[in-house]
């Protein structure tokens, strides 16, 4: 049998966990001389086997998981369509049309804890058996663990209550959105503070509300530290939560370009000030707040 390695989960985040199934991966195909490819199911599984039930907000959108794996050392990234007729298939059906069938697989490594195949019947064992039963191989990586379980569902969970500091060290690297720059309301020019009112996608989870420190990547690579907003802005009243990062020492229009926003520590949650000049005097103390937190990580 000749074919390729495949990285095979659902990779949402591509955290720490992950990783180590990716670099495994990589192993395997460095030492056959063969191409990785990273899989991952698209939609969630979940999406259509438990609609309403999924993680509706995902880590990453499918674009920047792939990016994220090629990153990690994935030679291809392929989405595997997953629909009912997939779920339907028992797991010797999968492993034979899927992962032989289409993809070519020679070897497959997986998470320790992964399942597959109709109602989730197939565990790594299983995998085993029928990979060598045509002539193939199967590894599953360990369980990463950082005095917690490492899984998507645990740091969507951090990033939902603003923990993005915790999140961070399960990601492996600071969690970021990416959206185009749309108007907005225009008034943080007028009170000296311009933002770029970022429009993330939106199936991703945006943090917690409240004030963060972070970094801002514009398109063609321009970096920038961050003191990024998010939330309804009670002050004025908005009733629509936002994504509003000022960019620290940049002056410029980046209306139409697409940025990624990261999130390095929540420096406060967010509350409606009684004037704006009170609101002015607190987005001074975030932005030095963001310097200092930005010098300490760097």
């Amino acid at each position: 049998m000749r074919g390729v390695v495949v990285a095979l989960g659902n990779f949402d985040g591509v955290h720490l966990g992950h990783r180590d199934v990716i670099r495994r991966a990589v192993e395997e195909g460095r030492k056959r001389g063969t191409n990785v490819v990273a899989t991952f199911f698209e939609p969630h599984p979940r999406a259509v086997l438990r609609p309403g039930k999924e993680p509706n907000l995902l880590l990453t959108t499918p674009e920047v998981r792939s990016e994220l794996l090629l990153a990690c050392g994935a030679d291809e990234v392929r989405a595997i369509p997953f629909d009912l007729d997939l779920a339907r298939k028992s797991p010797e059906e999968f492993v034979r049309d899927v992962l032989v069938g289409e993809l070519g697989t020679e070897v497959v490594v997986v998470g320790e804890n992964f399942r597959f195949g109709h109602k989730a019947a197939g565990d790594f064992g299983e995998l085993r058996r029928l990979m060598r039963e045509l002539g193939g191989e199967a590894t599953a990586v360990p369980v990463l663990s950082l005095g917690e379980q490492v899984s998507s569902t645990r740091i969507r969970a951090l990033i939902a209550q603003g923990e993005v500091h915790r999140a961070a060290k399960l990601l492996g690297r600071p969690y970021y959105l990416r959206g185009e720059v749309v108007v907005g309301d225009r008034r943080g020019r007028t009170i000296g503070f311009p933002t770029a009112n970022v429009l993330p996608d939106s199936r991703v989870l945006v943090p917690g509300r409240g004030v963060y420190a972070g970094y801002a990547t514009v398109e063609g690579g321009e970096h920038y530290g961050a003191c990024t907003n998010i939330g309804d802005a009670p002050t004025f009243d908005r009733r629509e939560r936002r994504v509003e990062a000022h960019l620290l020492d940049f002056e410029g229009d980046l209306y139409g370009r697409v940025v990624d926003v990261s999130f390095v520590e929540r420096l406060r949650p967010e509350k409606r000030f009684s004037c704006v000049e009170d609101l002015k005097d607190q987005i001074s103390r975030d932005v030095e707040a963001a310097r200092e937190v930005l010098g300490s990580s760097e």
